[in-house]
């Protein structure tokens, strides 16, 4: 099972010690630097198991090349995860590995990436995202093991444990996916998966709890919407807030496994605690303008513009149905959502791209891109102003798999 789990990530992803060692993975003085990071992944041939790099860079237009050597180690089947705060945490391999530690970085004076400190995670807990409360406490996800670990960002040394093993529907497990706080509520996504890492039913859950105490106020349920799977647990922006205080939830379903087992896109309105019932994107029914097959089967990567606007890279098996590697097939198409109206229409002149190579971004007035498609490996952008596009702005060595903008 742990095969299909991995592409999930791919296409989606005991004793706690602080350690002293900034100079650990650090980039070497010839490092590049800049305020731009993204990160590529380098697969063996099957696309099932590589590795991951991340970088800093000051421009990704002028088809500049960018190769790995400048970069630092990444775990692969992640992507790292940047704060508010500045801090940028990088995690171990989705699927475990030799180094199990919880990275932050920061880029410093000179805009290069310069270590912070780490912490030690339990075995096989598939980190994958990371809230800041404050300034000293933060949430990770230890998504197969129904953990939470509280942690203290400036000193990397774990506070507490929120157990969420109670939350489990029946021969099920109870995944923490991705969060978001608002009011004073950490939201998080909850994965009820069975042992195929697939959900039971066509439903959503979240649980609530108070960033106070970290105590649960509830688990909230919705079986009416039809949708299930509450974020997707590598993408910490799979959940959101907009300028209206409404809260957003991208929902996977069942990647499109399971006929009926739906993915969409659910609200929370502002102020309230449950799901909002009048509101749903079903990729079921709904169809995306422009797309070459009939239906999408979910969103793999979403990254929110404002005044309603989404951009996302919808997955969709039949844009390549005859090839049989899921991981390098070519079936993400970049799409944008207008939320409020819920309509949603591919970006006509964008390339698709396969499940590595999902980068997605705002920089200034661009939403930019990185694909993997049938002419080269790199980025994109779409100005949100006026609607051109720009291809094969930069190219990258591997599959371009995040990108931020500072």
């Amino acid at each position: 099972m742990k095969v299909k789990h991995l592409f999930l990530a791919a296409i989606f992803a005991t004793n706690f010690v602080a350690c002293d060692d900034k100079n650990d993975d650090n980039n070497s003085p010839e490092a590049a630097s800049g305020n731009i990071l993204f990160s590529t992944t380098v697969t063996n041939p099957d696309g099932s198991s590589g590795s991951g790099y991340l970088q800093a860079v000051s421009s990704i237009d002028g088809g500049i090349n960018y190769d790995n050597s400048n970069a630092i180690p990444l775990g692969f089947g992640s992507y790292p995860c940047v704060c508010k705060s500045g801090n940028i945490y990088v995690f171990p391999d989705y699927m475990g590995g030799t180094e199990l530690k919880l990275k932050r970085y920061i880029l410093n004076s000179s805009q290069k990436l310069e270590l912070q400190g780490s912490m030690e995670l339990p075995a096989n807990s598939s980190a994958a995202i990371v809230t800041e409360a404050s300034d000293e406490k933060a949430y990770v996800c230890c998504q197969s093991l129904d953990l939470i670990i509280v942690f203290n960002p400036k000193t990397m040394t774990k506070i507490s444990r929120i157990d969420l093993s109670s939350l489990r529907n029946e021969g099920l497990a109870a995944y923490p996916g991705a969060m978001c706080i608002r009011d004073g509520i950490l939201f998080v996504g909850l994965e009820q998966y069975n042992s195929s890492w697939m959900p039971n039913e066509n439903a959503i859950e979240m649980a609530l709890y108070d960033v106070s105490t970290d105590k649960l106020i509830k688990k909230i349920r919705n079986t009416t919407l039809g949708v299930c799977g509450p974020t997707r647990p590598i993408d910490n922006e799979s959940i959101f807030e907009d300028e209206k205080g409404d809260i957003y939830v991208n929902c996977t379903g069942s990647f499109g496994f399971i006929p009926g087992f739906n993915a969409g896109i659910v609200r929370i309105k502002k102020g309230e605690t449950e799901f909002d019932e009048s509101y749903v994107i079903n990729f079921a029914n709904d169809k995306i303008s422009g797309l070459s097959c009939e239906y999408a089967n979910n969103l793999m990567m979403t990254r929110y513009a404002g005044n309603g606007k989404l951009f996302g890279y919808a997955y969709a098996m039949g844009l390549d149905p005859t090839n049989t590697n899921t991981y390098i097939a070519k079936v993400m198409c970049p799409v944008i959502i207008d939320l409020y109206n819920k309509t949603m229409k591919v970006i006509d002149g964008l390339p698709l791209s396969n499940g590595h190579g999902v980068a997605m971004g705002k920089c200034g007035n661009k939403m930019v891109f990185g694909s993997a498609n049938n002419e080269y490996n790199g980025f994109c952008a779409y100005d949100l102003l006026t609607g051109e596009i720009t291809t094969k702005t930069a190219t990258v060595t591997g599959f371009p798999s995040f990108f931020y903008s500072f």
